[in-house]
């Protein structure tokens, strides 16, 4: 797990050497890796070895590690300077551009402005400053709406026939591909019916013929019933392909 995390980490950190700002898609698709809470209680179930086949429960854990695929929606309409590693509002990425530029052809010209007394050292700190303004973006610009499908669930035990699960989230950019999320979780796990469980939990399950079961079969309506499970996570997630491709200006 802690390569994992590194990983998305170390990949969400990748800049471009040099550049303006680009546009983030608004729909993105990605995948996260986090920790799982399941409100419900479940079980696992078997028959003894013995002649009776009694029945015996074992409780699952709640927690578990999950990796899931993930959509992303963003809240907001952003851009991003991976040279300073900040948002921009895409209605500003106009002005804030220009500024960018004049400012590095400003550098540029004169090598390296170090005199505070020079014209130009004035000049190209201004440009920054008024950059600096039109950068950055609302707490609620940095958000989206996610949906997530588990992929791969990690727990201490093994579940009986446990359904693909996912969820409905929120989750907050940190960076251009890196978000950490929270998520209200859904799924479906194959359950013994109550009054089975209430009548022969410790003693064999009678079929109705004289005979009693020897083994126990999930697609067996007669005992078993799809469960709905509800609960939370919390993972972090990396987006692909963020950026939208940058447009081609039009031919002269």
């Amino acid at each position: 797990m802690k390569k994992l995390l590194f990983t998305l980490l170390l990949l969400s950190s990748i800049s471009l050497v040099f550049g303006q700002t680009a546009d983030l898609n608004g729909v993105t698709f990605g995948f996260g890796a986090g920790y799982s809470h399941t409100r419900d209680k479940t079980y696992d179930y078997s028959l003894t070895t013995d002649k009776d086949h009694n029945l015996k429960l074992q409780p699952l854990s709640k927690q578990a590690f999950v990796i899931s695929s993930v959509i992303m929606v963003k809240l907001g309409k952003i851009a991003v300077d991976q040279n300073a590693n900040t948002f921009v509002k895409q209605s500003k990425t106009a002005d804030y551009n220009s500024l960018i530029q004049q400012k590095y052809d400003l550098d540029r010209q004169n090598d390296f402005l170090i005199d505070s007394n020079n014209p130009d050292f004035v000049k190209s700190n201004n440009l920054d400053k008024s950059a600096q303004g039109l950068a950055g973006v609302s707490f609620w610009e940095h958000l989206s709406i996610n949906l997530a499908l588990d992929l791969v669930n990690v727990a201490p035990d093994v579940s009986f026939n446990k359904n693909i699960n996912g969820g409905i989230g929120i989750g907050y950019f940190v960076t251009e591909n890196l978000q950490v999320a929270a998520f209200y979780d859904v799924s479906r796990i194959s359950q013994l019916r109550d009054y089975i469980v209430n009548s022969y939990e410790n003693k064999p399950i009678p079929k109705g013929d004289g005979t009693n079961y020897n083994a126990l079969d999930s697609k067996d309506t007669n005992l078993f019933y799809n469960k709905t499970l509800s609960g939370w996570s919390f993972k972090l997630i990396f987006s692909l392909a963020n950026k939208k491709p940058p447009q081609t200006p039009p031919a002269k």
